[in-house]
């Protein structure tokens, strides 16, 4: 089955109109395919993109001080979030759910780090999450998860220059 983007996916990933957008890429490139975050941070770093990019790694924490300067109107968060679906399914994750079971092999949860940037920026939040099919140390991406990065990288380049 080839990955494919809802509808639902394709309107988080949708820049705002009414003002910037912040990407933030989180994930740890050591565990398999928790590493999708920073896979699709590091081939967006450098280009000229419709948004503002964080690459973020396995520290989420780090990027607050950077978002709340950046004052965006939306901010999306993107990682490996284990919801139950087929390996590489693509899921906007409710905020009440992060961290229960989802996007929580960080240090500090997403939704703590949300919170925060949330308070300093006023910021609409989007959870976009990618089902893993291995997070063991030393692996590499799977294929199915790879193929679903992809597919986003290429939806999010589609939005090209601010």
């Amino acid at each position: 089955m080839s990955p494919t983007l809802t509808a639902e996916a394709r309107q988080a990933l949708a820049p705002c109109e009414g003002g910037d957008t912040l990407v933030i890429t989180v994930g740890n490139p050591f565990r398999g395919d928790d590493g999708v975050g920073p896979f699709i941070g590091g081939r967006l770093l450098g280009r000229e993109l419709g948004f503002r990019l964080i690459n973020a790694f396995d520290r989420p924490e780090s990027a607050v001080d950077k978002a709340a300067g950046f004052k965006p109107a939306k901010v999306i968060f993107i990682d490996a979030a284990d919801f139950g679906g087929s390996p590489g399914e693509v899921r906007v994750i409710a905020p009440e759910h992060v961290g229960q079971g989802s996007l929580s092999t960080h240090s500090i949860p997403l939704s703590v780090v949300a919170g925060i940037i949330g308070e300093d920026t006023s910021a609409r939040t989007v959870f976009l999450g990618i089902q893993p099919k291995n997070t063991a140390y030393g692996a590499g991406l799977s294929q199915e998860v790879e193929s679903s990065a992809r597919l986003i990288l290429g939806y999010l380049l589609e939005f090209g220059p601010r």
